[in-house]
C-alpha cells in the first residue's frame, strides 16, 4: 500500500464512483470524457497504491471486487461532502455580496437605522444587515478594522484619518432640564451659564460627549459632571429625576419629565455622517449610502422622517 493512499485516491474519486455505477471500463471512461486506456492505467495504478484489486474479470467484462464495493460508497460520500462544501461557499459568497455591516452610535438606533433598513428592503428584500452599536470611537474602530462597511457617527467634520465621509445632516443640540428648572422658565440658556449646574453626560469616547466637551471649551468653562452614562435614555431619566441637566440632540418628542431648552451658542449642533473606507465601496453599500442621503436630505424632517435622537 502507498505511504499516503488517501492522497493517491483523492484525484480519482469520480472514477471510482463511475466504475461503481456501471462496472464497465469503457462506459466509465465515456462518462468521464477520458480515453479508455487512461482509465485502465489509472485503475492499475490505484490497485498498486491501495494494495488491493478493484476490478476482476467477469466473462467478457469486469466487475468490482469486494474491496472496491467497500470503497465506492466512501468515495461517493466524499464527493457529496465536497459538493455541499462548494455550495456553502457559493451561498456565503452571495450573502457577502448582499450584506452590509453597519456600526452606529446608540443615539441613532431608534429611528434612523430602522428606517434605513425598511427603505432598502422595500426596494430589495435580499439585502442583509449586520448591526453593531456603541460609542463613536468603537464604531470608527470597527470600520478601520474592516469589521463594518459603514460607520454612522457624529463629528466627522473634519474627516478622521483613514476614512471617507458622506455628510448626512446637522443635528441641533439643546439643554435638557427637568420641568420647573429656571432655564425652562426663561426659555433659553447658554453654555457659559452652566458652569455651576450638575451635568449628566455620556462617557468619554461617545460622540455626544465629544460635542459637549467642545461646547464647554468654546465657552471657556469647565463642566461640573455629576453622572456619566452610556445611552441617552439614562441621561433623560437622570434629568427627569432632577439630578442634573444634559446637553442632548433635539428630538421631536420631548422625554417625559424634561424640557428642551434652546442653547444660544452658535456651535450648539453636531454633524452626523456615514464614514466608509477610502477604497471603492461594493454595489450594495453604495445603495445603502444613497438611501441614507435620501432619508436625511433637505425636507425630510418636514416629511416626517426624524434623523434620530
Amino acid at each position: 500500500m502507498s505511504a499516503d493512499p488517501v492522497a493517491a485516491l483523492l484525484p480519482h474519486l469520480r472514477l471510482l464512483v463511475a466504475l461503481g455505477e456501471v462496472e464497465h471500463v469503457t462506459i466509465a471512461a465515456a462518462m468521464l470524457g477520458v480515453p479508455q486506456p487512461t482509465v485502465s492505467r489509472t485503475v492499475r495504478r490505484l490497485e498498486q497504491q491501495i494494495g488491493a484489486p478493484l476490478l476482476e474479470p467477469d466473462g467478457r467484462g469486469v466487475r468490482l471486487t469486494p474491496a472496491a464495493r467497500t470503497l465506492v460508497p466512501y468515495a461517493q460520500r466524499a464527493l457529496d461532502v465536497l459538493t455541499d462544501g462548494l455550495a456553502a461557499v457559493e451561498t456565503e459568497g452571495q450573502r457577502a455580496r448582499t450584506t452590509v455591516r453597519i456600526a452606529f452610535q446608540t443615539s441613532l438606533g431608534e429611528q434612523l437605522v430602522p428606517e434605513l433598513i425598511r427603505t432598502v428592503r422595500a426596494d430589495d428584500p435580499t439585502v442583509r444587515f449586520v448591526l453593531s452599536q456603541g460609542a463613536r470611537s468603537s464604531c470608527l474602530d470597527s470600520l478601520l478594522e474592516r469589521e463594518a462597511d459603514i460607520a454612522l457617527v457624529s463629528r466627522l467634520d473634519p474627516p478622521p484619518d483613514g476614512v471617507r465621509v458622506v455628510p448626512l445632516f446637522e443635528q441641533e443640540l439643546v439643554l435638557l432640564v427637568p420641568e420647573g428648572h429656571p432655564a425652562a422658565l426663561a426659555g433659553g440658556a447658554a453654555v457659559v451659564d452652566l458652569a455651576s449646574e450638575p451635568l449628566v453626560t455620556l462617557k468619554t469616547g461617545y460622540g455626544l460627549r465629544g460635542s459637549v466637551d467642545e461646547l464647554f471649551a468654546e465657552a471657556g468653562v469647565l463642566p461640573s459632571i455629576a453622572f456619566e452614562g452610556e445611552d441617552l435614555h439614562t441621561l433623560t431619566g437622570l434629568v427627569a429625576a432632577g439630578l442634573g441637566v444634559a446637553v442632548a440632540p433635539r428630538t421631536t418628542a420631548t422625554p417625559a419629565g424634561c424640557v428642551q431648552v434652546p442653547l444660544a451658542d452658535a456651535r450648539a449642533s453636531r454633524d452626523i455622517g456615514a464614514a466608509v473606507l477610502p477604497a471603492p465601496s461594493s454595489e450594495v453599500v453604495v445603495r445603502v449610502l444613497d438611501a441614507l442621503r435620501s432619508l436625511t436630505g433637505p425636507g425630510q424632517a418636514d416629511a416626517g422622517v426624524d434623523p434620530g435622537p
